[in-house]
């Protein structure tokens, strides 16, 4: 007897990597060399912003270990205290999915707010992390600004993760 995958298994399987592999490819984006002088220290969090977005609208799909393997990587690549961004993430992922019912079938301004608050306080921890792992009081600035980029783009990458998630099956 042959076994055979329905057809639809393999779009399944992959769709249920894309959330993952999207915080991949945004901290890998957001640490990027840009050629412009100073930007990494101040670039866009984009793995806040995918981390959101998918506990928002597919929950299922972003589970903690995934969450922590992301903010892991981010803290080896970036070069900052390792755990910091695993540590920040989770807590992203468990103030976004509190925020969920409150926000998931309301306008889309409405998330943006819970998403601006949310990045304020992942910066603040990032920032208050950061300090005490390098017991240095480092600029407010530099985090303030990378903070007002991440959420000023969120829309652009609310677009750009609508469109995967469109060619994702629905949860079954």
């Amino acid at each position: 007897m042959k076994l055979t995958r329905p057809p639809g298994d393999l779009r399944h399987m992959i769709a249920a990597l894309l959330p993952a592999i999207s915080a991949i490819f945004f901290v890998l984006a957001g640490l990027v060399p840009a050629g412009v002088p100073g930007f990494s220290t101040v670039a866009p969090m984009f793995s806040v912003a995918a981390i959101f977005f998918w506990v928002v609208a597919r929950p299922s799909l972003m589970p903690p270990a995934a969450v922590f393997g992301v903010g892991l990587l981010q803290d080896v690549l970036s070069g900052g205290p390792l755990g910091l961004w695993a540590l920040t993430l989770l807590i992203v992922q468990y103030l976004a999915f509190s925020l969920r019912r409150f926000i998931i079938d309301q306008s889309f301004v409405l998330g943006w707010v819970g998403f601006s608050a949310i990045v304020l306080g992942a910066a603040a921890m990032a920032w208050v992390g950061a300090c005490i792992y390098y017991g240095v009081i480092f600029s407010v600035l530099p985090i303030s600004v990378q903070a007002a980029l991440t959420i000023l783009v969120y829309p652009a990458l609310t677009w750009i993760l609508v469109g995967v998630s469109k060619w994702m099956p629905q949860a079954r």
